[in-house]
């Protein structure tokens, strides 16, 4: 049997070398986000940031930074001193610019990363392009694992999201991908502010340690937040004052911007969340990006569905189990005898027993153990499994998947 691991993204790696002089605008920009007379925090010695960071108790670091009203840059600066080559900015391709132009303001060495889910509007790409430009950076692009759309593509089509929920599309196309990047990572800033989405982000802390993601060597990792006390009023005068490059797609009516099918203008007065997925309920929307803003019961629901995707993702074949089961037993010996390899999960043992019980339920429709899955596809439990063998089906679906069963020998 063998651990299951999530799906692989493709990175394209780059890092931004130290940024040129700041011009004639620094003045104005300098005045407009940072207090008068404020000092940006002093740098740790290098030697000193791991051990630092594994002693620091970052969600009084932020709720300090609250009380104090750091500025975004002042922010910012803090996470490049310390965790330098090992933080970088999440960048949207939206209003979130204004975190580049406030990490290039500290005078550090910064890297930028985007989620390319393969659903983004041209004007966005077009965006990635100028800002790249303007800052003389290359920004850092991770896309979903090709196979994994396809096989979602192939199954349900291109718009199942509008039918079903987007979670699926959006674990597919942009967690997974998240993942395996922060997963290279020690920190991220995001461009998360409290104004942004009604029941999921009006709590943002400036600083936090990540309650969705983890870090290098599965450690845990700082979410920094510049922007949560900063309004959209006040994000739009920093970008027109500054003069940086900005979407497009914003003369259009476009405020939150995310895929192409998903996304859309708003009216007057309508809250800019409301461009999103505006088929599904408006206080849970979230792609799972920023997961942890999401109520208790329904950000376990998410972390268990989540569990799920990528076990039954990761394995041909998955075998959901649970302690003193006999048909469970009955399973393994039958996939043993056939020299089949699989992957099992006892859900009975994990924290989130209970959620993720009712995760494969919602998948599978089956409230039963063994739960069991071959090359993604719910086949049922202990029963079905016996039945496909005697009738000769269950080589045929494993063959469909690339695993050859050893036929016995001829006496």
């Amino acid at each position: 049997m063998a651990a299951f691991v999530p799906s692989a993204a493709v990175l394209a790696t780059a890092v931004r070398t130290a940024p040129a002089a700041c011009g004639a605008r620094s003045s104005a920009f300098t005045a407009a986000v940072t207090p008068a007379g404020a000092r940006l925090p002093a740098a740790a010695p290098r030697s000193s940031v791991l051990r630092m960071a594994a002693e620091v108790d970052f969600d009084a670091v932020g709720e300090r930074f609250a009380a104090e009203g750091k500025s975004p840059v002042e922010v910012i600066d803090y996470a490049l001193e310390t965790f330098p080559g090992e933080v970088a900015i999440a960048f949207s391709g939206a209003e979130d610019v204004v975190l580049v132009e406030y990490a290039h303001r500290t005078g550090k060495p910064f890297r930028v990363f985007a989620l390319d889910t393969g659903r983004l509007h041209a004007e966005t790409y077009k965006f990635f392009a100028k800002v790249e430009k303007h800052y003389g950076i290359r920004i850092e692009y991770t896309f979903p694992d090709s196979a994994e759309v396809e096989a979602l593509v192939n199954e349900k089509g291109m718009f199942s999201f509008y039918e079903d929920g987007h979670q699926e599309c959006c674990r597919a196309r942009k967690v997974r991908p998240l993942r395996k990047k922060l997963g290279t990572l020690k920190a991220w800033i995001t461009g998360q502010r409290k104004d942004q989405s009604p029941g999921t982000r009006t709590a943002v802390p400036v600083v936090q340690l990540d309650p969705a993601f983890k870090g290098i060597g599965d450690s845990t990792l700082i979410k920094f937040n510049p922007l949560s006390d900063v309004s959209s009023e006040q994000v739009w005068a920093t970008i027109r004052m500054t003069e940086v490059p900005h979407n497009e797609l914003h003369n259009q009516g476009y405020i939150s911007i995310g895929c192409e099918p998903c996304t859309r203008p708003v009216l007057p007065n309508q809250h800019e969340r409301e461009g999103r997925w505006w088929w599904e309920e408006a206080t849970q929307k979230e792609c799972g990006l920023h997961k942890g803003n999401l109520s208790d019961e329904a950000g376990a629901a998410q972390a268990a569905d989540d569990l799920v995707a990528d076990a039954v993702s990761g394995a041909l074949v998955v075998v959901f189990t649970k302690t003193s089961c006999k048909f469970c037993t009955a399973t393994k010996d039958l996939l043993t005898k056939m020299d089949v390899p699989f992957t099992e999960i006892n859900a009975e043992i994990l924290k989130n027993s209970a959620d993720v019980r009712a995760a494969l339920e919602r998948k599978s429709s089956q409230t039963t153990v063994p739960n069991i899955f071959i090359g993604g596809r719910h086949i049922g439990g202990n029963a079905e499994l016996q039945a496909a063998s005697q009738s000769g089906a269950l080589v045929e679906m494993l063959a469909s998947v690339g695993i050859s069963v050893p036929q016995p020998s001829a006496k």
